[in-house]
């Protein structure tokens, strides 16, 4: 019995411009006297660490990286540069125009609805402030609980939150970090979506049941699926 469906963020639900968080990252440079491309290269190095939470707020995160490269920055800079990355990845995401619909019509015919993301700070504040608040049951990101896809144990603390089984459970990606096949090994019925924007940097699976190319497609499948209906072909 299908009784939730859970969603990755980006990529999936929505998709970012990565041209303006490089622009971004460049003025944080400037203001802060480092190297741009240093400091380009220490936020990819530290990409891991980051969606674990490791390095703390986003304000430590800036003061860690600026100290690696030598410069002490102060409390009120510090501050500053954060604002500038935060307004640059709200500017930079965007909703795809099929997610609110399909969510809509997902919460009407009674699913539970979660999104379950390998995140940064500055990534998971947008998605806690992308206006799906009225039809998201629960959101499990990874920097606020320091696991992270293709962990078992945040597919298993998303399914919690939502209170179903993994069995019970569909799973729509992009596929990045292997996470269609970590849930598909927990039991999930996974769904691998592909459409436009997508920024296929953090690899992707291997298998997986179902494949779309639209969010406008999930709820018939979901549909399908809890009829018993469909054939998997991944």
């Amino acid at each position: 019995m299908i009784r939730a469906v859970l969603f990755d963020f980006y990529d999936t639900l929505a998709y970012v411009d990565g041209a303006i968080i490089r622009a971004a990252r460049h003025t944080i440079a400037r203001r802060a006297g480092v190297d741009a491309a240093a400091l380009d290269a220490l936020w990819q190095a530290t990409a891991h660490q980051r969606m674990l939470g490791a390095l703390g707020s986003l304000e430590e995160q800036i003061a860690t990286l600026l100290a690696r490269l030598g410069r002490q920055a102060s409390p009120a800079l510090v501050r500053e540069l954060a604002a500038i990355d935060l307004a640059a990845w709200q500017r930079a995401v965007t909703l795809y125009p099929e997610a609110r619909p399909a969510l809509a019509a997902l919460k009407a015919r009674g699913y539970q609805l979660g999104v379950l993301s390998n995140c940064s700070h500055q990534a998971g504040y947008v998605i806690e402030r992308a206006g799906l608040d009225d039809l998201l049951d629960a959101l499990t990101l990874s920097f606020r609980l320091g696991l992270a896809k293709p962990q078992p144990a945040i597919y298993l603390q998303a399914c919690a939150a939502l209170g179903v089984a993994p069995q019970e459970t569909v799973f729509v990606a992009d596929g990045a970090f292997g996470e269609l096949d970590a849930a598909r090994a927990l039991g999930m019925v996974t769904v691998l979506i592909e459409q436009a924007h997508q920024s296929r940097a953090y690899g992707h699976s291997t298998g997986w049941d179902y494949r779309v190319d639209s969010l406008a497609a999930v709820p018939p499948l979901v549909e399908r699926l809890a009829a018993g209906g469909t054939t998997a072909v991944g």
